[in-house]
């Protein structure tokens, strides 16, 4: 199984739960069960919908050309093995948490990057669908190279979030319906269990992580401030904008949002009003997988022309799959669907609570199927949006896309947002 990687991995001193080291090992057997499945899977023959379909604009979904070249890149060229190592040689751990008011039992999976600095701030990264830990395994390549444990200024949390990859439920929890206030709890436990409590820390998401940091910055007096790059509306708070002209930047911006209204939603109803049929099917075969999965990973993607972003490599997108299969995660996945889109016409919001009042930083990418322009940020929010960043590159997937662009914006935030809401106040050890 090879060594645990020790660099950046001394526990802080204030830690309240010792978390256990954690490799990734898929067995023999199942890679090769995993490269027999693909081998045997059937492609449908040509036909007039995959023949014209274009994955970059949503128009039809993916192209069985596609489908076939990657089928046979992941069966011929792809090396898990090599993947597998790389993500292994940063830390990771599992950690055993129990949500105080959901009584359930969370075998949470995080990699982080330890600081030895007394001052070091807690950030929290967390992914949504069809994402996983992995879209951060970039940024923290660029953190590991640019830091040493001496000066990296962070104690660099990023999870599995409850349920997707290697975290679950325990026993009796995993056959109860998981609430998206109920996983912010055990995310929030987590930074607690590592000794995160009394300084505080700042949670960091996109997509299902969107909603993670809100709910934990509403509702958990640790969680100090947030950091977004993907937000929707409430129908009120969307009704409340509508009298605020945008520039036309900030039209443009929204093109994606409404795009992904319009006819990129139908999967997400599926998620979230049939889970048990899409996920037994998906869990049939991982070429179906890559089918339902690549298509979002390929759409929600900075894929223009002329727009100057790198493109997800299919290696990436193998990567995200892989993971998804050998962790047989997908079907406890849906829970984040049921939260945001229980029914058919509900809207993927979530409700903020009046009540508080605490800061946050949100970084716009041009290619994101749910984005806050500055104009009707500072409508709904005002002082709040403490911290506001436009960029012309990037998408839905930025961490992964963009690592460095990413990055900076968290440094910048950061820095800004740090004395003004009292963390790693005092030089105390986090």
């Amino acid at each position: 199984m090879g060594s645990f990687s020790p660099t950046f991995s001394t526990l802080p001193a204030g830690v309240k739960v010792q978390p256990s080291p954690f490799r990734i090992d898929v067995s023999d057997s199942d890679l090769s069960q995993f490269r027999s499945l693909i081998q045997q899977a059937i492609i449908p023959p040509e036909q007039f919908y995959n023949q014209h379909a274009n994955p970059a604009t949503g128009k039809f979904g993916i192209t069985r050309d596609w489908l076939i070249q990657a089928r046979d890149y992941w069966l011929n060229t792809y090396d898990w093995r090599a993947q597998e190592a790389f993500i292994n040689s940063f830390p990771q751990y599992k950690q055993t948490v129990v949500g105080p008011t959901s009584g359930q039992t969370f075998d949470l999976h995080f990699a982080a990057l330890f600081s030895l600095r007394e001052d070091a701030i807690p950030i929290i990264f967390m992914h949504g669908w069809p994402g996983s830990f992995l879209e951060f395994i970039p940024m923290l390549d660029i953190l590991r190279s640019r830091y040493t444990p001496e000066t990296l200024p962070y104690h660099v949390i990023v999870p599995s979030i409850p349920d997707y990859g290697f975290s679950s439920r325990a026993n009796d929890s995993a056959l109860q319906e998981l609430t998206m206030d109920y996983a912010a709890e055990a995310m929030d436990e987590l930074m607690l269990s590592l000794g995160f409590g009394s300084t505080g820390y700042v949670a960091q998401g996109g997509d299902v992580g969107y909603a993670l940091a809100r709910a934990m910055a509403n509702n958990h007096a640790a969680c100090k401030t947030s950091h977004l790059n993907m937000f929707m509306f409430t129908p009120g708070q969307f009704a409340a904008c509508q009298e605020e002209p945008l520039t036309e930047r900030e039209e443009k911006l929204l093109t994606g949002t409404k795009a992904w209204i319009k006819q990129g939603s139908a999967y997400a109803y599926e998620h979230g009003t049939r889970p048990s049929t899409i996920a037994l099917t998906l869990s049939t075969n991982p070429v179906a997988m890559l089918a339902w999965m690549g298509e979002k990973f390929i759409e929600w993607s900075d894929n223009r022309e002329d727009g100057g972003s790198r493109p997800l490599s299919l290696d990436k997108i193998l990567d995200g799959v892989s993971l998804y299969w050998f962790s047989g995660c997908f079907p406890r996945t849906m829970w984040s669907y049921r939260s945001l889109v229980p029914a058919i016409g509900a809207t993927a919001v979530v409700q903020e609570s009046l009540r508080v009042q605490k800061p946050f930083g949100y970084s716009a990418f041009p290619v994101e199927i749910g984005t806050l322009p500055r104009t009707w940020g500072k409508k709904l929010f005002g002082e709040r949006l403490a911290y506001y960043k436009e960029h012309e590159v990037g998408g839905h997937f930025a961490a992964l896309q963009e690592p460095e662009n990413f990055l900076d914006d968290i440094e910048e935030f950061v820095r800004f947002i740090a004395p003004k809401v009292g963390l790693a106040s005092k030089g105390k050890r986090a």
